[in-house]
C-alpha cells in the first residue's frame, strides 16, 4: 500500500472515530460473510458503524485523537464497533450476536474516556441504557410526588376536621 493511501485511510479513520462516544474492539475473523452482513444491518439500524481496520493504521488514527490506551486491543484481526449516540448499544449488539455466534471475540472498549478490557464484558453488558435509567428515575419521582400529594391531602383533612371541631365548640358556646 502506498504511503499516500495510508494517510487517506488514517484520516478517514480519524473522521470516523473523533465524534464517537464509544469504540469497541472485536475480532470477527471466524464469522462468515452472511452473518457479518446481518450484523452490519443491525448496527446500521442503531447508528453503530462497523469498520475492519489494520492495526497499525488504527493505532495512528487513535493517536491523532489522543487515545493511546487502546493499543493493547490492536492485536490480531480487528474490527471496530463505533457508537455515536448511546455508548452502550454496541455491547448489547455484541452480546446478542455472541449468543448465536460465540466466535465473535470482544477485545475491549474505549467508552467516554475510559478503557474496558475483555474480562469486563459482562459488567458492560449489564449496565442499563439511558432510556432505562430515565424510566427508573421518572418512576421514583412519580412515586415521591404521589406520596407528597397524599401527605398534603392528609394534612388538609386534619385541618378541616380541626376547623369543624372549633366551629362545633363555638356553636355550643353560643347556645349556652
Amino acid at each position: 500500500m502506498v504511503a499516500n493511501e495510508k494517510i487517506v485511510i488514517v484520516d478517514n479513520l480519524v473522521s470516523i472515530l473523533e465524534s464517537a462516544k464509544a469504540i469497541y474492539f472485536t475480532d470477527l475473523s471466524k464469522i462468515n460473510a452472511n452473518e457479518i452482513s446481518q450484523l452490519r444491518g443491525l448496527c446500521r439500524a442503531r447508528n453503530v458503524k462497523i469498520k475492519v481496520v489494520k492495526n497499525r493504521l488504527c493505532q495512528l488514527a487513535l493517536e491523532k485523537i489522543n487515545i493511546k490506551e487502546a493499543d493493547q486491543f490492536l492485536v490480531g484481526p480487528t474490527a471496530l464497533f463505533v457508537a455515536y449516540d448511546d455508548p452502550l448499544v454496541p455491547i448489547r449488539l455484541i452480546k446478542d450476536f455472541r449468543q448465536k455466534n460465540p466466535q465473535l471475540q470482544f477485545k475491549g472498549a474505549f467508552i467516554e474516556g475510559l478503557i474496558f478490557s475483555a474480562n469486563q464484558f459482562e459488567y458492560l453488558s449489564k449496565i442499563p441504557s439511558k432510556i432505562e435509567l430515565y424510566g427508573h428515575l421518572l418512576s421514583v419521582l412519580q412515586q415521591s410526588i404521589v406520596v407528597f400529594v397524599y401527605s398534603l391531602e392528609s394534612l388538609l383533612g386534619q385541618l378541616v376536621m380541626g376547623l369543624e371541631e372549633i366551629k362545633a365548640k363555638k356553636e355550643s358556646q353560643k347556645e349556652i
